[in-house]
């Protein structure tokens, strides 16, 4: 059975997807099978049709595997789109897919919407939160943050609310870095001693992405070892 890595962010709007889709084409170039699931997908694409990640997963990235489950045009909160649009979200039928998948790939990696304090649904007169189903069924996180002015900030106290709830990180990952900027520098210095967790990848910011660029970055990141780090920290062999 493979593994499964929830891919969350420090806020929304942060590039989780770009982040995540650098992750999946280095696995797959270490002999990895992968899979990406999106699912809870708020917001449109910029052709107004499709739904953003799943756009982006299957034409720009251009992924061997990725899907979604809940799709809602409302560019907004999971909990407030699927009222608006008599969507019920089940996090039961999430885990069930996620363990099919896990049948299916070495490692699938779930990319959550927005942070982890992001409720799903409501449920028996509560919020069901994105950090109940890491809690619930048991998955470990990659905290994916920006390097910019409030970083710190974004990223400790992310890092307080995950450990309350029981959720355990496996690493930082950086996007839109910009190297020649001190604060970027310093921001992922001091998160890190600050979390005491390993930065398992820093993306720099990008003016425009293509596949073409991913895979030049998802061979980066292997030359670094950080993709075999990160293998290593879940135990799969490679």
């Amino acid at each position: 059975m493979g593994q499964a890595i929830f891919m969350t962010g420090t806020g929304t709007e942060i590039g989780k997807t770009v982040v995540t889709s650098i992750v999946a084409l280095a696995l797959e170039r270490l002999g990895m099978s992968v899979s990406v699931l999106k699912p809870v997908q708020t917001g449109l694409a910029e052709d107004g049709v499709s739904f953003a990640e799943q756009y982006w997963y299957e034409r720009v990235a251009k992924l061997s595997a990725s899907e979604g489950m809940y799709y809602m045009e409302p560019a907004m909160s999971p909990h407030l789109a699927a009222a608006l649009t008599g969507t019920s979200i089940e996090p039961e039928r999430v885990a069930e897919r996620l363990e099919w998948l896990k049948q299916r790939y070495d490692v699938v990696l779930v990319e959550g919407a927005g942070g982890l304090a992001v409720p799903w649904c409501e449920r028996d007169g509560r919020f069901y939160m994105t950090s109940d189903f890491l809690r619930d069924y048991q998955l470990p996180a990659i905290l994916v943050s920006l390097s910019s002015l409030g970083a710190i900030h974004h990223a400790v106290t992310t890092a307080a609310y995950a450990d309350a709830q029981g959720i355990r990180l496996l690493g930082l990952m950086f996007n839109q870095f910009q190297e020649q900027e001190i604060i970027h520098q310093n921001n992922v210095e001091t998160i890190a001693a600050l979390l005491r967790l390993p930065v398992l990848a820093v993306v720099p910011l990008l003016p425009a992405v293509s596949r073409r660029e991913l895979e030049t970055l998802a061979q980066h990141w292997i030359e670094q070892g950080k993709a075999k780090q990160l293998l290593e920290v879940l135990g799969v062999g490679v």
